[in-house]
């Protein structure tokens, strides 16, 4: 099967196919047959399938008395075009999925879908673009026939679609976010301001000064977020909010802390991933030989909003459970990690004051922008 596609690769970057009767014989047709379509048989693929006043190129059968899925076939490079007569067509059919190929794109589409044309397509394969092997699987997932007749073929575009429509309505809303995040700034925010502008002046700023800045920011337009909308396989899994020290730390690398990190505690000198893993490498550390500290430690450690030290994950960020994203130190304590090296360093001193140890001596750690 990967050796067709990869002849047609071939045949279209040498302009070998001139038109769309040429499209439909050489690419779709053989493309169909090893799919498991009987072109043969009409009570499988019925071609120009329509009235006079509408047809389309293929019509392919399940198992029910209308066809499952409607194929507009255009020359190379016409791809684009027809779509919006497919749609009306197969719309008032009832058709489950429509089509457009013009051999190299391929154009699926859920007719029953919310929004515009654009929107109801839920992929978007280049032959000439994607290699043999995963070209082979897209056809499989929509088009092999024994999963057209099992119903899985349109169980996963019906999921494809609903998982692209979710991360295009996640980023229409990413103009409201901002305009939110700036009108009411975290104390992040500012803290990783602050500390950019530090790295460029070799100044702190006031935090006044940078909650007026982002107070003035206007949000972009909107206008364009289709722009962003690109189909894929399958949405990544969200990340959870709370994970294990060792996950958080493979896991939590930013533009500040994005970088190994050597410390030396009681004597010995270790490295870490970033700054975020060796605040959670210490308070491991710190939390086995003073057990006794933790509460104090968390005391002290508390910023102006949030306790960056806590026995839950809600009382890390109250009433911003999103915004608590924690490790897990010691047995039932928990260390906030949405925070800027500066307030890690913070954290490390509190640390040492707590349990008698000399920052400096007993624990030695430099971290970028944290002066």
């Amino acid at each position: 099967m990967e050796e067709l596609i990869a002849t047609i690769k071939a045949r279209l970057a040498a302009d070998a196919y001139p038109n769309e009767a040429a499209v439909s014989l050489g690419i779709v047709m053989p493309i169909l047959r090893a799919l498991g379509w009987d072109d043969a048989d009409p009570s499988q693929i019925v071609p120009e399938y329509g009235s006079e006043r509408r047809r389309v190129d293929y019509a392919l059968w399940g198992t029910g008395r209308r066809p499952f899925i409607f194929i507009e076939v255009k020359a190379v490079g016409r791809g684009g075009d027809g779509d919006r007569q497919l749609f009306e067509y197969a719309f008032h059919q009832g058709i489950p999925l429509c089509l457009l190929t013009d051999g190299r794109e391929w154009h699926f589409y859920l007719p029953s879908g919310q929004g515009s044309y654009e929107e109801r397509r839920f992929y978007r394969l280049n032959l000439a673009e994607r290699n043999a092997i995963d070209s082979w699987k897209i056809l499989v997932r929509y088009l092999e026939r024994s999963r057209v007749v099992s119903g899985n073929a349109l169980d996963a575009a019906t999921q494809d679609y609903r998982d692209l429509s979710a991360q295009w309505e996640a980023a229409r809303s990413i103009p409201d976010a901002w305009e939110k995040l700036v009108s009411e700034p975290e104390e992040l925010l500012v803290e990783l301001l602050r500390d950019q502008t530090e790295t460029i002046s070799g100044s702190i700023p006031k935090s006044d000064d940078v909650l007026n800045f982002l107070r003035c920011l206007q949000p972009r337009e909107a206008g364009n977020q289709k722009s962003i909308r690109a189909p894929v396989e399958s949405v990544a899994p969200k990340e959870a909010t709370v994970k294990g020290a060792t996950d958080v730390a493979d896991k939590t690398i930013d533009s500040q802390s994005g970088r190994i990190v050597e410390y030396r505690l009681f004597g010995e000198t270790f490295q870490a991933k970033n700054a975020a893993s060796a605040l959670i490498e210490i308070l491991e550390k710190v939390s086995k030989r003073y057990p006794s500290k933790l509460e104090a430690l968390a005391l002290a450690a508390r910023g102006r909003t949030r306790n960056h030290i806590a026995r839950s994950i809600g009382e890390i960020y109250p009433g911003r459970p999103d915004l608590a994203r924690c490790a897990e130190f010691a047995p039932g304590w928990f260390t906030g990690l949405n925070i800027s090296n500066r307030d890690k360093l913070r954290i490390l001193r509190k640390a040492c004051e707590v349990t008698d140890m000399r920052f400096g001596r007993d624990l030695i750690i430099e971290l970028p922008n944290a002066k």
